[in-house]
């Protein structure tokens, strides 16, 4: 129970963290999107993490077009979908679709990026995400994640 309430501190720091820092042109970070709402589904090479998934989606975009969905779990993991943005495609005024070429895991401060391939697919009736739908595959097996954001509109840094 400590370590899930370490864990959880350490969460809402790294998250608090990432909605404040400042956007740097050095690093091409151009802005961080936060959005509150229900994790329908996240599995991680068969195993089903949606009971350790938190209510956040975070979607970062940066100068060079590549962008990150990072779905965030209770125990502090952070499971990023990342793609660059300049191949993504618009279905429709209201649909987009995002390749995915990495798949970066943050456990306790720890990065691992690895090679993968796959999609996001995003959908937006009015001007907030509606829906992401994510599946990559990578050197472990099957990644897929699938948001809901609440339908507030997403805190912008």
């Amino acid at each position: 129970m400590r370590r899930i309430v370490s864990a959880l501190s350490l969460l809402a720091l790294g998250a608090a963290s990432l909605a404040a820092r400042s956007v740097h042109a050095d690093d091409g970070l151009k802005g961080i999107d936060t959005m509150h709402g229900v994790c329908k589904k996240l599995t991680v090479a068969g195993k089903d993490r949606r009971s350790d998934c938190k209510g956040v989606l975070l979607n970062t975009r940066y100068a060079d077009r590549r962008t990150g969905f990072y779905f965030v779990t209770l125990d502090g993991t952070m499971i990023t979908f990342s793609g660059p943005g300049d191949l993504s495609q618009r279905e429709a005024t209201t649909t987009g679709t995002y390749p995915i070429d990495i798949i970066t895991f943050k456990i306790e401060g720890d990065v691992r990026k690895l090679t993968a391939k796959g999609m996001c697919h995003t959908s937006k009736p009015v001007a907030a995400l509606a829906k992401l739908h994510c599946r990559a595959d990578a050197e472990f097996g099957r990644i897929e994640g699938e948001f809901l954001p609440d339908g507030s509109k997403p805190s912008r840094s």
